[in-house]
């Protein structure tokens, strides 16, 4: 893991100088500066460890409590799901995908970009479960805005229980609506006690140096129950982070490493994804610019320092700013899905789907970064070179200026989406566009999907839960 001096040798791909730096910087700031905790509960327990409680609620921690707390921390966990042939190991190597997180607009297939409802998160979900490249249902896929605030959370879970059997992310706003998901999480799995970890939550940080009450309570209720929060600090840079990705990525580490901290001081051992994302604002437009060189360049240094304190990653996705499915859109998304894939990225939210700088969702992007997945992990697996891949009858199996093409082949990527024709066989069958193609999809899977099996009374007792609790 690391010391209280420093970070562990170099991972692949940085010199341990610049990991080693990033984390002097961090600890400065954990130390010296220190960190607003907006959380009383919080505060107590980094007192009791040995932490420095300001009257302005800053707390400064010595770094040997944060070396204590990433030891303790597993450096991978199993999320279970409702169905266990759909469990995912988070830190094996090998990344979690989960869709766009918390869109309030939908780009329909009919080309209306309007607030999104709760028909439209059904059909997100009903996606997610079709999409063999997305492997976790997530949470938020968009904001229904015909379902009030106090009860989104609770219909929203209701709706990614029931219409899928893949592992689930939930609310942590707030120590109530918390709970209420994990109650609800441990109807659906049979299992009230939460025995195992079957539920991931996000929460983030207000940079600079400050956490919010509502997150922490959130927080501190997922450790309790031994389910892992996604702990992450988005910072502007140049906004809410200083002007530069280096110094931005060591304050969002400081914030990270709080977070990560506080879940130990609850209980050694609860599992925790380390997060970290940074993006630049455009001081042409004022806007946030997700899809941008500098975004990426956040990426590694994430995955980097998480292979260095020993915990799984999350960072990065298929992001973009553009506000169409078009050309931006597509090679922001794939230049920043590649950096996350070949970066070592444990756990990846906004892996599908998100236009407009996380504001809107569409479901023909949501195919279309599925498809940018698969392209990627069939380039991971790589090639053989073998005996059988270089068998000298192979090889021989046709004379000087002939072909092979009797000879069959395996392994080749079959793409879903985008057409490989000649021209004229693509023209002669309508001349679709791949955006048209990707409508075609969207329609087709969702026309084959069918609901996982859900036991009757299972979800009856959900049913009751939510109408139970919406009515309180």
């Amino acid at each position: 893991m690391f010391d209280a001096e420093t970070v562990a040798g170099p991972p692949p791909g940085r010199s341990d100088d610049v990991v080693a730096a990033i984390h002097g910087a961090s600890m400065y700031v954990l130390e010296e500066l220190g960190i607003e905790v907006r959380h009383g509960r919080a505060r107590r327990l980094l007192a009791e460890a040995g932490a420095a409680v300001g009257d302005d609620d800053v707390v400064r921690v010595p770094r040997s409590i944060v070396a204590d707390a990433v030891d303790s921390a597993p450096s991978r966990f199993t999320l279970h799901a409702r169905n266990p042939e759909n469990d995912v190991v988070v830190g094996d190597g090998r990344p979690v995908r989960a869709p766009g997180y918390g869109p309030a607009h939908v780009h329909t297939l009919e080309g209306e970009r309007r607030r999104a409802r709760l028909a439209d998160y059904e059909r997100l979900v009903k996606l997610t479960q079709r999409e063999d490249a997305l492997t976790c249902v997530g949470y938020r896929l968009c904001e229904p805005a015909d379902v009030p605030g106090e009860r989104r959370h609770l219909e929203t879970l209701r709706r990614s229980l029931t219409l899928s059997d893949k592992p689930v992310m939930a609310s942590t706003t707030g120590a109530t609506r918390a709970r209420e998901c994990l109650e609800l999480v441990g109807i659906a799995v049979d299992d009230p006690d939460l025995r195992r970890p079957y539920v991931a939550g996000l929460v983030n940080t207000v940079p600079p140096r400050s956490t919010d009450e509502a997150m922490l309570a959130g927080l501190l209720a997922y450790a309790d129950a031994g389910q892992p929060p996604v702990v992450t600090s988005f910072t502007m840079v140049g906004a809410s982070g200083p002007p530069t990705v280096a110094g931005s990525v060591a304050q969002a580490n400081a914030e990270t490493l709080l977070g990560v901290t506080l879940t130990q001081l609850v209980e050694p051992g609860t599992p925790v994804v380390y997060g970290l994302s940074c993006s630049p604002v455009d001081d042409r437009h004022g806007s946030l610019s997700v899809g941008s060189p500098e975004s990426a360049l956040a990426v590694p240094l994430a995955a980097e320092l998480g292979r260095a304190y020993g915990l799984p990653t999350r960072s990065g996705g298929g992001l973009t700013d553009a506000k169409a499915v078009d050309y931006q859109a597509g090679f922001e998304s794939t230049f920043l899905q590649a950096v996350t894939a070949f970066g070592g990225v444990d756990f990846v939210l906004h892996a599908a789907g998100v236009l407009e700088s996380y504001a809107a969702v569409s479901p023909e992007k949501f195919v279309l970064d599925c498809e940018t997945v698969r392209y990627l992990d069939r380039f991971a697996e790589g090639d053989a070179v073998d005996a059988d891949a270089l068998d000298p009858a192979t090889l021989a199996a046709t004379e000087p200026a002939g072909h092979f093409l009797e000879t069959p082949t395996e392994g080749f990527h079959s793409p879903a989406v985008v057409d490989k024709r000649s021209h004229d066989d693509w023209a002669d069958d309508g001349a679709a566009s791949t955006r048209e193609r990707a409508r075609g999809r969207v329609g087709s899977l969702l026309e084959g999907y069918e609901r996982p099996p859900i036991e009757p009374a299972v979800e009856r007792e959900i049913e009751a839960y939510v109408d139970r609790r919406a009515g309180d």
